[in-house]
């Protein structure tokens, strides 16, 4: 077929160089060009498609894929089948200007019109294409939909050994779509395809079926060469599978991560199938890995991870970065209290609010649930934003320090260093000093004092938003001893600058037994309890300032219409996670299991979702009465 074309192509060249020199209607005067063509021409004008051409006794008859039929006469134009003769040999005769077709007179004359108004020297056809040759010269063709050129595109196993099963593709329009696999060591692979054209190629190669390789972790595309002679590119594409959000994390070596302490080198992928967070469907690096949390590595098997990429990038949409963390949520079976924590700081417009979002986790090729992915606290323009290198201070309430330096006030709050993590000695003299003129000041007869009481130490506004959310979730760490961050700029004030850690809020902690309201959604909590029990901490002696308590009652009312969003906050999101909750209480079978911490079985993840917003809903209800007494 490729030696037909090729003469063809060079007779056609031959006549168009005569054509210059051979005026209109030279050896005579050419027919009317017939009525049929005008149809042709007119489909083939306006896009239709090649479809079909079925041959009777009086006409051929032409069909496209819009629906057009149109019957060419045998008696009116020679036509020939492809599916038995060559296409044919034409030959312009310079002296007499008459068309030779297969070295025989056609009694046919060159002329010099457009392709619409040129009579038809003849149709040459077959199952692929139809071509019309014309006395001008030229020939028109329209070959099939470009949509039926692929009738296969795969990836085998046997082509492919990093994957682990045959990879079946789509096609939608000019789009192969396929999804990649769930266990990965690298997306370069080798597709098994069949073609209906005159070649495939990619970057100006001839692909060969099942031996040409491609990294497929992004688009390929596939420039094809139709029979018409038209060229159309094809985008290959492996989108994620499913339709989840979901993290594949590989380990060199298939390595355990031991601890909290040791980075274990390895690749993440971070897919994003619909484009929920981002633009880009896919993200790709090398990383490190450990362990991270306290509790929650040290008691639970679903275990939380710290991961540093080799460089900073943006990963579903967040600012880009190099640490980045993913939360189990082993005992808070809504899998969702952090979220709704981050909520309700959202509302509340802390300096930096953490975004997480739900993701499920490969880890070497096994499911590992549903956690959340999301950004890692840290100093940074975009999260907790000092200058330690001007004196400033990242600081973490923690009454189980693990980092070196560390101290407790003289109101019995402990306090870490998180960075600088080796503060100076002059750092240390500053901010140590900086607490025991702050504490002094509540136990001053000038305690009220807007310019020499403890007003002068702390941002009010973070100070009663931090007590509004931990209040209302009853978070057990909300009290200063533990999971609490603060940021304290050189000659500034304290501020509360971001929340952290809800697993323990929210109805699911069962540590309050001696306390007014016990368990349930009744009781103050964060006001009167410190670490050392009734009657210590910072938020006791506050709310012995009238003043205070009324800046807190008037931020509340004006936080409550938001707040009593929550439950409708908590729905929609239980309805996103749903499919993917189910999954990770089958990996994970523990909602008729009590886990650390549960003052209730509820049995189902709706059923712990009920608890919790009922939870909360007389949480809100109870408060509201209290703090506008």
């Amino acid at each position: 077929m490729m030696h037909r074309i090729s003469i063809f192509l060079l007779t056609v060249l031959l006549v168009i160089s005569c054509a210059e020199r051979v005026e209109p209607g030279a050896g005579g005067n050419p027919p009317q060009v017939p009525h049929f063509f005008s149809e042709l021409m007119e489909a083939m004008g306006r896009g239709c498609w090649y479809e079909s051409a079925e041959n009777t006794d009086e006409y051929l008859i032409v069909r496209f894929d819009d629906g057009t039929v149109i019957d060419i006469p045998h008696d009116e134009v020679k036509i020939i089948d492809g599916n038995i003769f060559d296409e044919p040999k034409l030959f312009y005769e310079e002296d007499s200007g008459e068309w030779l077709r297969n070295l025989i007179y056609s009694g046919l004359y060159f002329e010099t019109v457009p392709d619409r108004d040129s009579y038809p020297l003849c149709l040459w056809y077959d199952s692929k294409l139809i071509k019309a040759y014309l006395c001008n010269g030229s020939v028109v063709s329209r070959g099939r939909n470009p949509g039926e050129v692929f009738k296969s595109f795969k990836f085998l196993r046997s082509d492919n050994p990093n994957i682990t099963e045959v990879i079946e593709c789509t096609q939608e329009d000019l789009e192969i779509r396929g999804q990649r696999p769930r266990i990965y060591r690298d997306l370069l692979l080798r597709p098994r395809f069949e073609a209906d054209a005159l070649s495939v190629r990619v970057g100006g190669v001839e692909q060969e079926s099942g031996l040409s390789q491609h990294d497929f972790s992004v688009p390929v595309v596939y420039d094809v060469t139709l029979y018409d002679g038209s060229e159309v590119s094809f985008t290959v594409i492996l989108r994620p599978h499913g339709d989840f959000p979901a993290v594949y994390i590989n380990t060199d070596g298939n390595r355990t991560i031991a601890d909290k302490y040791n980075y274990i080198p390895g690749t993440i992928r971070v897919d994003d199938p619909f484009n929920e967070h981002s633009s880009e469907w896919s993200f790709e690096s090398r990383m490190q890995i450990k362990g991270r949390g306290n509790s929650t590595w040290d008691f639970f098997p679903k275990k939380p991870y710290h991961i540093k990429l080799d460089e900073k990038a943006k990963v579903l949409g967040l600012k880009s970065d190099r640490d980045w963390i993913v939360m189990a949520n082993y005992n808070d079976k809504s899998l969702m209290r952090n979220a709704v924590a981050f909520e309700m700081s959202r509302i509340c417009g802390f300096s930096w609010t953490p975004h997480f979002y739900p993701v499920e986790l490969y880890l070497n090729g096994a499911y590992n649930g549903l956690y959340e992915f999301g950004e890692h606290k840290e100093v940074n323009k975009n999260k907790v934003d000092i200058n330690p290198d001007a004196g400033d201070v990242y600081l973490e309430l923690e009454c189980y320090p693990d980092e070196p330096y560390n101290f407790w006030t003289s109101m019995s709050v402990p306090l870490t260093y998180k960075d600088p993590d080796t503060p100076s000695d002059a750092v240390r003299r500053d901010v140590e000093g900086f607490f025991r003129e702050f504490e002094t000041a509540p136990q001053s007869d000038y305690f009220a004092d807007p310019e020499r009481g403890y007003a002068k130490y702390i941002d009010l506004k973070s100070f009663i938003d931090n007590y509004i959310i931990q209040e209302l979730t009853k978070n057990y760490d909300g009290n200063l001893h533990k999971s609490t961050f603060f940021s304290l700029k050189k000659g500034g004030k304290l501020e509360f600058c971001h929340l952290w850690d809800f697993d323990l809020s929210l109805g699911n902690c069962s540590f309050f037994g001696g306390l007014p309201g016990g368990n349930g959604p009744e009781g103050f909590y964060v006001r009167d309890y410190g670490f050392q029990g009734y009657g210590w901490g910072w938020y006791y002696r506050l709310f012995q300032d009238p003043a205070f308590k009324k800046k807190v009652k008037d931020r509340w009312n004006e936080l409550k219409p938001e707040f009593e969003k929550i439950p409708d906050f908590i729905d929609e999101w239980a309805d996103y996670i749903r499919p993917a909750a189910e999954k990770n209480f089958q990996r994970w079978p523990i909602l008729s299991y009590n886990v650390w911490s549960q003052p209730v079985i509820n049995g189902s993840f709706q059923a712990e979702i009920n608890y919790m917003k009922n939870f909360y809903d007389k949480r809100l209800k109870w408060l509201d009465k209290e703090i506008n007494k």
